[in-house]
């Protein structure tokens, strides 16, 4: 069996429907207790993809979200998201800088469908927009003078430490839309869930549309 496989299951949410719901009894007596309100925080990896694959590189991402649900099936949540990604060596030699990174902030409102896998897991799926901001910043490595304090050593005076210049900074804001989904497990009887996530997003950013995929590994209450 390839990689290609695998792939494809990590990044497509029913891939993930289908590899973790093995070990639950979908038709489990107990039932999972409805709350309207639900908040959830996780983090996990960011991958480049469309016309800025091979420009920005992979990278990380946080995330936090808040959400209402009407019944046990349907909902609206809100989603904030921080990417921080590299540049690609190759595009800093094409653009002759010495080095970079860029940074992706989301904000999206997003219709979402959950059903129930018993009493202890569910699958959602949801899809939304909002809002975009993308900043490419080139740097390079040089000293700096400061004033330290050493206790230890009871010295103060001046220093050299390492830091990064700023060359130049490039922001674009623009709407963007995504579509995901993922699934909430809980490993006790109560208490929150473990939930995984993937998403694709696009943002409409000038010069050219940023489109990420983030995949994301949380807790939910």
């Amino acid at each position: 069996m390839d990689s290609s496989y695998w792939t494809r299951i990590l990044v497509c949410p029913a891939g993930l429907f289908f590899v973790l719901s093995f070990g639950f009894d979908t038709s489990s007596l107990a039932q999972e207790e409805d709350h309207h309100f639900s908040a959830s925080v996780g983090g996990g990896f960011t991958a480049i993809t469309g016309s800025d694959a091979g420009k920005l590189d992979h990278g990380g991402n946080v995330q936090a979200g808040v959400g209402y649900f009407f019944n046990r099936y349907f909902g609206i949540t809100g989603n904030f998201m921080f990417n921080g990604l590299g540049i690609t060596r190759s595009e800093l030699n094409l653009l002759n800088e010495p080095d970079g990174h860029a940074r992706v902030y989301t904000f999206t409102v997003d219709p979402t469908i959950r059903f129930h896998l018993g009493s202890r897991a569910s699958v959602y799926f949801l899809a939304g927009g909002g809002y975009l901001r993308r900043t490419i910043q080139f740097t390079q490595p040089t000293l700096a003078e400061t004033t330290v304090f050493d206790p230890w050593w009871g010295y103060l005076g001046p220093a050299i430490i390492p830091v990064n210049q700023v060359l130049g900074t490039f922001t674009s804001n623009s709407g963007a839309f995504n579509v995901g989904g993922g699934i909430n497990i809980r490993p006790a009887r109560s208490g929150p869930y473990l939930y995984v996530e993937s998403r694709y997003m696009r943002g409409f950013t000038s010069n050219s549309d940023t489109s990420l995929v983030p995949i994301i590994f949380g807790v939910r209450w």
